[in-house]
Parts: structure tokens; C-alpha cells; sequence
């Protein structure tokens, strides 16, 4: 649905006027459209995006905010050159299995979490060149465009309605009516994320990497 579709749909629920609602202005909605899609994306994990950067030279550790806008979390890095995955391993993991793994140099064959927006490679390359892959969960595009597509299934654009409606009741002062919607919403939301750890488990039995630290 296009962000006109979805306000629409939260006002017709709501018995509001889409030319002229009552109880919030246009922009105050689609507002709260955005909202509900931060909160699924947050919850849900429900958006997925794939970006490309260039290995650097004698780098070991690389920003978030230097490969793609809006990277929530990453949970897959790949050498798509040579269409190998990395494995994860933690810096505790690094540090107990080769104390001097940021002095190696070579092609990449781990990778290591250290925040949200910072990661480790080992070994890393000392001549740089070739391609990382990244796959990461990311939070959406705010809708700033009345055509513009939602970028979220369509059972989840059902929930960014929800949320639209139990917000408005609350404008209202219809506390009840949007607690029950409100349940429903994370009623919505539960179900995605089962439906989403199915995928990863799917996912995982045909990417699964055997590598060993050496």
C-alpha cells in the first residue's frame, strides 16, 4: 500500500474524514505511520538489505555509517568474489583462540560484532581490493511521499494500520477500544517474528559456513 492507502485506511476506521479528520492533522498520521514501521522493523526484524564495500587496506575494523544508511544490525557478511560467508565469532572467542589476530593479514574468513555500527574482520587485508558483502537487518525509509510503497509485506502494512487505529482511539479517549487494538498489534507483530525465525532457520541450513579459526 502507498501511504495514502494506509492513512486512509487508518481514518475509515476510525469513522474519520480523510479531507479533514478531527481528532489529528494529516501530517500528525503519517507520522505515526513511520512510527509503526520503526517499531516493526525494531521487533520484527522485518527488513532486510544487502550493500557492497570495498575492502580497505591494513583495516581491521569498519563503521556501519561508512557502508549504508539506516543499518540496524548486521547478520551476514559475505566475500562474494570467491562466495564465501564469514563466520561470526565474538572478540572474546578472537582473543582466546589467537592473541595476535589483529597482527595477521590475509583474505577475510571471520568477522567480529564489537557494537552496534562496529565490526572486525579476521584476517584482514593488507593490500585491500575486493568486495565485502554485507546483509543486514535496517530500519525502513521514513514515507515522505503520499505514492510512495510501502516497503513492508503486506501482512505487516495490515499492523501499520493497527497502530494507526490504536493511536487515533487514544485520541479519542477510547483508552479500552485501543488497549484491545494495541493487543492485537503485538498479537500481528509475534507472528512475524516466529514467521521470520523460520526463514533464518531455512536460510542457515543452506548457507552454513564449517570454517575453523587458524
Amino acid at each position: 500500500m502507498t501511504r495514502s492507502e494506509l492513512r486512509q485506511r487508518i481514518l475509515d476506521m476510525l469513522n474519520e474524514s480523510v479531507s479533514s479528520p478531527v481528532f489529528f492533522s494529516t501530517a500528525q498520521i503519517d507520522d505515526v505511520i513511520n512510527e509503526a514501521g520503526e517499531i516493526l522493523a525494531e521487533e520484527v526484524s522485518a527488513i532486510k538489505r544487502t550493500a557492497l564495500t570495498t575492502l580497505r587496506p591494513g583495516s581491521i575494523f569498519y563503521y556501519t555509517q561508512g557502508i549504508a544508511k539506516n543499518i540496524r544490525s548486521i547478520y551476514r557478511l559475505w566475500l562474494p568474489d570467491s562466495n564465501i560467508r564469514l563466520t561470526s565469532l565474538s572478540l572474546k572467542e578472537m582473543d582466546e583462540s589467537n592473541e595476535d589476530w589483529m597482527n595477521i593479514t590475509g583474505s577475510p574468513r571471520w568477522w567480529i560484532p564489537i557494537s552496534h555500527n562496529l565490526f572486525g574482520l579476521y584476517p584482514h587485508a593488507a593490500a585491500g581490493g575486493g568486495t565485502l558483502q554485507v546483509d543486514f537487518l535496517a530500519w525502513p525509509d521514513a514515507m515522505e511521499g503520499d505514492t510512495e510503497e510501502s516497503e513492508f509485506m503486506t501482512v505487516d502494512q495490515d499492523s501499520i494500520v493497527l497502530y494507526g487505529l490504536y493511536d487515533g482511539l487514544l485520541k479519542q479517549w477510547n483508552v479500552q477500544r485501543a488497549l484491545e487494538i494495541f493487543s492485537l498489534f503485538v498479537d500481528r507483530w509475534t507472528d512475524a517474528i516466529a514467521r521470520n525465525d523460520l526463514k533464518r532457520i531455512q536460510e542457515r541450513s543452506f548457507d552454513r559456513n564449517g570454517a575453523r579459526i587458524g
